[in-house]
């Protein structure tokens, strides 16, 4: 072979000289010869074979236009074949090396040390489980625990499971659970009730070792919804006789749940969760059941007599007081009747608590009764009643009185 040897692709060209060299085996060295942009470029190989295969390569990179690779030598275009066989199967090399440079700049450098001790913390490897599983293990562990999760757990979890259970509880999103709980939940209270018991959920999944332990949870991640500022009003006594009377008339799976909603001032939550078992109408006296311990909540709530009249019409075969969700349909049907019947949020409980003061003019007393102190009686649920309205409220009887109805309309 004689050199210069010339290297042709299309109208480039790359030489190839032959010189001698004393440290080399063959006692000569070979160098590929290109001009990119002006300059001159040499590349020295000992080998002949390599030297002509690198000769025609640059002269093909030129003749394509392919300037920016014509000027990368050998030794890096081996270090980026290697680098794309470390992350093959693992992702694309832009993305890892990204990732990489962020992990890079939050351990100061201490990628693997980090890495190594959140392992430890996670125990090496989280468990997969399922939507539905975590559901059955989460209830089933409150249950253990004493929780009674009728009125709470099992009016949610249930419909979540519904909608993803065969999913892995790892793999739902913070912007999948929010689109499910404004399609399932359009009430920003309920909403935000449904998202308090995900948000449980999830934590107990996490202390379980199904997710990461030192990183918030995609449940927390859900923002609450913005619950708007209610005004605070009350039922007139004409109107929780209606009440009474519909709900005796027409749905008397719910009389029981108005019953106690207005005769006893009993929050949404405790009517929902309140058992027969705690109600003694032989004493006159409730026991709230779903009372936090050691909190004022945890009460007895006297039963007047008008309101020990109307639970015996009620059947109280069922352990629970409140069929699901029993006070929401309370609601709807005075509002869906005909007449409407007036019915503000939180007015049962306004209502029980307002009359309640102008019966008794104690709110001390009142206050411990409702699970409340005096001062959050004054701030948020003292409405103007008169003492004979008072009187009137707690003597509605079965059959209705004429003569209560118009004593509630005096002035």
């Amino acid at each position: 072979m004689r050199f210069p040897k010339l290297i042709k692709a299309g109208s480039a060209v790359v030489k190839l000289y032959k010189t001698r060299h004393a440290s080399t085996a063959s006692g000569f060295i070979y160098q590929v010869g290109w001009t990119v942009g002006g300059m001159r470029r040499l590349q020295q190989f000992t080998d002949l074979n390599a030297a002509l295969e690198e000769g025609r390569l640059r002269a093909s990179q030129l003749a394509s236009g392919q300037i920016d690779a014509a000027t990368i030598g050998k030794p890096d275009r081996d270090e980026l074949r290697a680098a794309r066989e470390i992350v093959s199967g693992k992702g694309e090399l832009l993305p890892a090396l990204r990732e990489w440079v962020a992990a890079y700049k939050l351990t100061g450098g201490q990628i693997t040390a980090a890495a190594e001790a959140w392992a430890a913390r996670n125990h090496g490897k989280l468990d997969r489980i399922t939507v539905a599983d975590a559901v059955r293990q989460f209830t089933e562990a409150k249950r253990r625990a004493g929780v009674d999760v009728r009125a709470s757990y099992n009016k949610i979890l249930p419909t979540l499971t519904e909608a993803f259970g065969e999913r892995s509880l790892h793999s739902l999103s913070a912007r999948e659970l929010t689109a499910w709980l404004e399609r399932r939940h359009p009430n920003p209270v309920t909403r935000n009730t449904a998202r308090k018991r995900i948000v449980t959920l999830w934590h107990w999944a996490r202390k379980q070792g199904y997710l990461p332990r030192d990183a918030m949870t995609e449940a927390d991640q859900v923002e609450r919804a913005r619950e708007p500022q209610l005004e605070i009003g009350i039922l007139s006594v004409a109107d929780y006789t209606r009440v009474l009377s519909l709900m005796r008339a027409e749905h008397p799976t719910y009389l029981a749940v108005a019953v106690l909603a207005g005769f006893c001032g009993l929050r949404r939550s405790e009517l929902h969760a309140q058992r027969w078992a705690d109600v003694h109408l032989d004493r006159g006296l409730l026991r709230v059941s779903s009372a936090k311990r050691n909190t004022p909540a945890r009460r007895l709530v006297p039963l007047c007599p008008a309101a020990v009249e109307w639970l015996m019409l009620c059947d109280r075969t069922e352990e629970l007081v409140s069929p699901p969700w029993g006070l929401d349909y309370v609601r709807r049907f005075c509002r869906e009747a005909e007449p409407l019947i007036p019915c503000p949020e939180n007015g049962f409980r306004h209502s029980h608590i307002s009359h309640r003061v102008a019966l008794t003019g104690d709110v001390s007393a009142t206050a411990l009764e409702s699970g409340n102190s005096a001062q959050i009686i004054f701030r948020h649920y003292r409405q103007l009643v008169s003492e004979a309205e008072g009187k009137a409220w707690f003597s509605i009887q079965p059959a209705e009185s004429a003569e209560v109805v118009s004593i509630a309309n005096t002035p």
